[in-house]
């Protein structure tokens, strides 16, 4: 009797099974495309979850594996001649 028990209590719920199927193909996206792979990300749509949950939907991913940042260059912070009014003063 204890082992039936056992057995109905070690089996996995068909709602359990589908989470982590969910993780384990949100986790794939996760690597192929990029992204930061975090559990608590899980069906919530402000994350990388819900860009996955749009590729499931048809829409076509953003990679960013392949895309190329901007280069951020520091600018000059004088470009041209400053007529401030320290500068006009101590230049006569």
């Amino acid at each position: 009797m204890a082992q039936a028990w056992i057995k109905k209590y070690l089996t996995m719920k068909p709602e359990v099974n589908k989470i982590f199927e969910d993780l384990e193909a949100y986790s794939e996206f996760c690597v192929k495309y990029g992204y930061v792979f975090n559990e608590a990300h899980l069906y919530n749509d402000r994350t990388p979850w819900g860009e996955f949950h749009r590729v499931q939907n048809g829409k076509y991913p953003r990679d960013n594996w392949g895309r190329d940042p901007k280069p951020h260059f520091a600018k000059p912070q004088f470009s041209k001649p400053q007529f401030g009014r320290h500068q006009r003063f101590n230049s006569r």
